[in-house]
């Protein structure tokens, strides 16, 4: 088997792609100046072209007959073959674009609970009516979450931690307020201002959620920063586990706000403003290089953050805590 013939390669060196251009505008149009109006170019050059194409072809190409310019046998043979490689190197060149409802794909989103819920969920219905070949597969966050991304084993990662943005792409899609969640007759709940203070939260036993190692919840960071860890009984990953044991017992925990809401219904629990030196918990969406370019990717993150946009969540109302207080 031999290489590129050296034929091929020294005609390749003095092609460009301008020329094949013009050479298929002077076969359509048999003119030199009606290939130049298409080809946006003064008449002597495309002149300069059609005298550099017959160099390199070997092959008049047009002559010039009473009828006007006509194609030479050699180049009527090369009309349709021609053609169809512009076309496809204008189809290999153009940048892709996106049709939602004929794409066929399953995205990979690692999430945790309350990111799928809070991210994803308000999404679905809108991914569902605009792309109905679209599916969304929610994967635990793994502990290399970046790693993964970047090998391409998911294609977005959902979190509350602020990103690392020389390793990935980012898009800041909401934050919302955190509550403090007690039992339903805790000492917290009696206090004149239904408002404690976070010295008041951490005289009592206290709940973390981390949902990932790189996650813990704004009053695990406290408790770190005070040296004040031992003051937590269980480090625990679950919404749901977490709020049995605070429903349970005297201890407290924090809570995003919407989730706060969603699972904190229960009778046994009381919902109470989180001192504002908690802060906030952020909700990131996050992707790497290899996807930045992709179109369908990109559509889904344009998606998912106009919906989040919509169904952004603020401070919970005051009668929705009054009502989970009572």
């Amino acid at each position: 088997m031999g290489g590129t013939h050296p034929a091929l390669v020294t005609f390749m060196i003095d092609m460009d792609l301008n020329l094949l251009n013009s050479l298929a505008a002077l076969i359509e149009t048999r003119s030199v100046s009606q290939a130049a109006r298409r080809q946006r170019m003064s008449q002597p050059a495309m002149s300069r072209a059609l005298a550099e194409l017959r160099r390199l072809f070997d092959d008049p190409l047009l002559v010039r007959t009473r009828g006007g310019m006509l194609p030479t046998r050699r180049a009527e043979e090369l009309a349709e073959p021609l053609r169809a490689w512009l076309d496809g190197v204008s189809r290999l060149v153009a940048r892709p674009g996106v049709e939602p409802a004929t794409l066929t794909r399953r995205f990979r989103v690692a999430a945790s609970d309350h990111g799928a819920r809070s991210v994803l969920m308000p999404s679905l219905a809108a991914i569902m009516a605009a792309a109905p070949g679209v599916a969304i597969d929610v994967k635990p966050v793994p502990a290399d979450a970046v790693a993964r991304l970047a090998g391409g084993e998911i294609d977005l990662l959902i979190g509350s931690a602020e990103p690392d943005r020389s390793l990935v792409h980012e898009r800041h899609l909401f934050s919302e307020t955190m509550l403090c969640v007690v039992r339903a007759g805790h000492p917290l709940a009696a206090m004149a201002d239904g408002a404690p203070a976070l010295e008041d939260i951490l005289a009592w036993p206290l709940v973390g959620v981390a949902l990932s190692d790189d996650e813990p919840d704004p009053l695990i960071r406290v408790l770190r920063a005070r040296g004040l860890e031992g003051r937590l009984i269980a480090t625990i990953p679950y919404f749901v586990a977490a709020l049995e044991i605070v429903a349970r017992s005297d201890a407290a925990m924090l809570l995003p706000a919407s989730a706060a809401h969603e699972h904190g219904r229960d009778g046994r629990l009381c919902l109470l403003p989180a001192p504002p030196e908690l802060g906030a918990v952020d909700h990131w969406l996050m992707w790497h290089t290899r996807g930045h370019r992709d179109p369908a990717l990109q559509w889904l993150i344009a998606l998912i953050a106009d919906r989040c946009r919509a169904d952004a969540r603020t401070d919970c109302p005051a009668e929705g805590l009054l009502q989970a207080a009572e």
